[in-house]
């Protein structure tokens, strides 16, 4: 299994709309993808002034599967957020794999 892991940075004028759009858009294209096991996650580490740092989570099978969705419907997806937004939202994605102890 791979974690896609996507962190934002969010920008407070933006963050009703950002949790709007992950519940609504993000997720539900995650699923129609094949990815599962979605989680929303606030960073309790200050990433800066005035900004809340969030990472999504979500399970593929296989890295080609995650990188497949962030090639494509992902990015779409992605698209749609960041319309009109100006550097109010930033993001980066990492993927990956659990290390069994």
């Amino acid at each position: 299994m791979i974690i896609v892991n996507t962190t934002f940075y969010v920008s407070p004028t933006e963050e009703a709309e950002f949790m709007q759009w992950v519940k609504t858009d993000y997720i539900p294209a995650s699923a129609c993808a094949g990815l599962s096991d979605p989680m929303v996650n606030i960073i309790l580490a200050e990433v800066g002034e005035g900004v809340t740092g969030y990472a999504v989570q979500l399970t593929a099978s296989t890295l080609d599967v995650a990188e497949g969705w962030t090639g494509c419907a992902g990015a779409e997806s992605m698209s749609r957020l960041m319309k009109g937004r100006d550097g109010k939202i930033l993001f980066f994605t990492t993927y990956m794999e659990n290390v069994p102890l």
